[in-house]
């Protein structure tokens, strides 16, 4: 069978474990066929990120037109967006109803803390997107107050709804404790996905894992609370199956091929 098209739009990571290069190896993972889109190139390892070079919009925009010309695109995720440029961009497009399901992650700093988007980019894109999901950093950063506990994540994440996504998974990854505690806001409201946290030091693009499974069950056609809790377990799984790597001396990248 010919596979579902999803299309990143995202920075590349030259060391592989996040951006474009996770979202193409989540892709395969699932099933689905990956097409990218490149909104900037950083020079990154498991230890920092020493450059981020934003693509021009001009460049963006000839990319979109290529792939959106020629592939049936069924889902949509957008990662690293670094100019208000390229999100007039990408804007454009998804009003004009050109990018489907569209799941947007507001990547906004690297797990090495270097600021790698801008929240006035992201807002723009909020109303076009079907799901969005911030970590509490991301989410603190896109309403101006702190999201630390979960009662915050689950207002936050009904504060971001009200700008015009559909579902908003606020992500507690990040957070400490024993338990991983995501929230999930949808028209019927707020509830909680609950998980053992998998102590492992290889956690290098969980985010971007995250949200690119989340478009991956959507182009099959899954509903969204499906496609979230899919997402959630191979997200989980991919972090148990690369917990014995040692590649680099960071945060090392996930297992995106785990047996499910």
């Amino acid at each position: 069978m010919t596979p579902n098209v999803v299309l990143t739009i995202a920075g590349s990571d030259s060391s592989g474990g996040a951006g474009i290069q996770a979202d193409l190896k989540t892709f395969a993972a699932l099933d689905c066929y990956g097409a990218s889109v490149i909104t900037a190139v950083t020079s990154q390892n498991t230890k920092e990120i020493t450059d981020v070079h934003p693509m021009p919009g001009t460049v963006v925009a000839a990319q979109l037109n290529a792939v959106l010309s020629d592939l049936p695109v069924a889902a949509v995720k957008v990662g690293m967006v670094a100019t208000g440029e390229i999100a007039a961009t990408v804007r454009a497009k998804a009003r004009n109803g050109e990018l489907p399901k569209l799941v947007l992650d507001p990547v906004l700093t690297a797990s090495t803390g270097r600021r790698l988007g801008v929240v006035s980019a992201i807002e723009r894109l909020l109303p076009y997107a079907l799901v969005v999901t911030p970590n509490v950093e991301e989410a603190s950063a896109l309403l101006g107050w702190p999201v630390t506990t979960p009662a915050d994540m689950a207002g936050a994440a009904a504060q971001i709804a009200s700008h015009g996504p559909k579902c908003v998974v606020v992500t507690g990854g990040d957070a400490g404790g024993p338990e991983v505690v995501d929230a999930v806001w949808t028209d019927s409201g707020a509830r909680f996905l609950r998980s053992p946290r998998v102590e492992t030091p290889n956690n290098h693009g969980t985010g971007c894992t995250f949200s690119a499974a989340i478009a991956a069950r959507l182009a099959h056609g899954y509903p969204i609370d499906d496609s979230i809790a899919y997402a959630n377990r191979y997200v989980r799984s991919a972090l148990i199956a690369a917990q014995e790597w040692r590649l680099g001396s960071g945060a090392g990248p996930l297992n995106h091929f785990p047996r499910l």
